[in-house]
């Protein structure tokens, strides 16, 4: 007897023909000539490590992907590969050694922007009985030197920005002045009731003589 678990199926050969799928229960097989390769989960996590890919301006970074992996067909998944998994890990190695290379590091940084499954791994997750989705990538890692340096050039441009804010500041102060000034110039009169609100603000006191007649 053989019991098939709900996330199982185990594909059942005789005498090395297939004979049929066994869905979850139990099944009674007769006979030692009968063959069941070792089942996998029919949905997992497919997870490529980070692959190290020159960009096309030359700089080294290390790339990730991940997806979800559904078996669909069980016999296409024990008989097209002895390894479906390295297969499929094979041809996501590939599509993204190609993106990568196609790109700049500026533009890697900005996003590899995956919409739906690339045709290529679509394919090749077919050719082994799957179905694959959420395709995505997962890490873009760059050399240390590198992110040093555009951490330096942000921290240089948010110091430019600040030193500038600082210089239109000081500007528009100046300029205020010296509209003040001549308006003052052009009205004493304004001046000295400008000097009297000041001292009375001090607690001071101001006296005005007013120019004889």
């Amino acid at each position: 007897m053989v019991t098939v678990m709900p996330y199982e199926r185990f594909v059942h050969y005789r005498h090395g023909a297939f004979v049929d799928v066994l869905e979850p229960g139990r099944h009674r097989i007769w006979g030692f000539w009968s063959h069941l390769p070792p089942p996998r989960h029919p949905r997992e996590l497919f997870e490529v490590r980070p692959q190290e890919v020159p960009t096309s301006d030359g700089i080294n970074v290390k790339v990730s992907a991940a997806a979800q992996l559904r078996i669909v067909e069980p016999v296409a998944h024990v008989e097209h590969a002895a390894d479906p998994q390295a297969f499929l890990y094979d041809a996501v190695k590939t599509w993204l050694r190609d993106e990568v290379r196609a790109r700049t590091l500026d533009e890697v940084l900005a996003g590899i922007t995956v919409d739906q499954t690339p045709a290529a791994i679509a394919a090749a997750a077919t050719e082994i009985g799957c179905e694959i989705s959420d395709f995505g990538i997962r890490d873009v890692l760059i050399p240390g030197e590198i992110r040093r340096a555009s951490e330096e050039l942000v921290a240089a441009q948010r110091q430019a920005q600040v030193a500038l804010e600082r210089a239109r500041s000081e500007v528009a102060v100046m300029r205020a002045m010296a509209n003040s000034a001549k308006i003052l110039e052009d009205h004493p009169m304004l001046a000295s009731i400008r000097l009297a609100e000041t001292a009375a603000s001090h607690g001071g006191t101001v006296i005005i003589e007013r120019p004889t007649a």
